[in-house]
């Protein structure tokens, strides 16, 4: 009786844990699988692959939930996501197989560099995006660089595409919000398929998550354009920090 209320406090805690990460993810377009893998590995004890599995495919269901809400409001850029999107998914399937090849301790250090650098890339001036977009080979390039980097640490990219798409493709910044979550759709899929075919999806926590981060993500992308963005970037930035704190004392062996 005691295993069976725990495996149901779980899976609770799996479904909110999910929602909170779809409803950030949805309101910017980044933080969602950011927040996912230390999220699993704090809260659950799992091994870093199978948090990177895991984080992909929970990603996975609020960026599709996500980029059909933003496609309804008209904030999805077709041809965009798929110039981006299409190069994204080899990307991704190459990150997930190297994650297999790097050792642990790496891999978390990395992830709490990228942490950082997401933080950074929250604050660049959207005012100073400029509209020429760039040429389609670059946008094909950073397509696949951030699929693997989406396929190696479980994370979507949103932090890294959502201002390209602005800078690159001249899409204003809700548009390249909704165009995000399109992208990392694609890209997310394409490596959790590969972690699960390695074993590093854990059903058990995925299904509650993946439900909870679709929920959330339907009802975040409504709010998107209507809250203040820079308290929600100030929030994430904060949350992000000490996540990113954190992980690095763990790279190091203080945790």
């Amino acid at each position: 009786m005691q295993e069976a209320f725990g495996l149901r406090d779980n899976v609770m805690l799996a479904f909110v844990v999910g929602a909170v990460l779809g409803i950030v993810f949805a309101l910017l377009g980044a933080g969602g699988g950011i927040l996912a893998v230390p999220a699993l590995l704090a809260i659950f004890s799992v091994s870093m692959a199978e948090a990177t599995g895991a984080g992909l495919a929970v990603v996975w269901a609020a960026a599709v939930s996500g980029a059909l809400a933003h496609g309804r409001a008209g904030r999805v850029n077709g041809r965009v996501a798929l110039v981006f999107g299409l190069p994204s998914i080899a990307g991704a399937a190459l990150g997930a197989k190297l994650h297999a090849l790097v050792p642990e301790r790496v891999t978390v250090a990395l992830f709490s560099i990228v942490l950082a650098v997401a933080v950074v890339s929250m604050f660049r001036r959207r005012s100073e995006a400029r509209r020429a977009p760039v040429s389609l080979p670059a946008l094909v390039f950073a397509g696949a660089a951030t699929g693997v980097l989406t396929g190696f640490l479980g994370v979507g990219g949103g932090f890294l595409i959502v201002p390209a798409l602005t800078l690159w493709a001249g899409l204003e910044l809700h548009a390249a919000i909704g165009t995000s979550m399109a992208v990392i759709a694609m890209s997310s899929l394409s490596g959790a398929l590969v972690h699960l075919w390695a074993g590093h999806v854990p059903a058990s926590l995925v299904v509650p998550m993946g439900a909870g981060a679709v929920g959330g993500a339907m009802l975040g992308a409504p709010l998107a354009g209507r809250l203040p963005e820079r308290p929600l970037r100030v929030g994430f930035a904060v949350l992000a920090l000490i996540v990113a704190a954190g992980m690095g004392a763990k790279a190091a062996g203080l945790l």
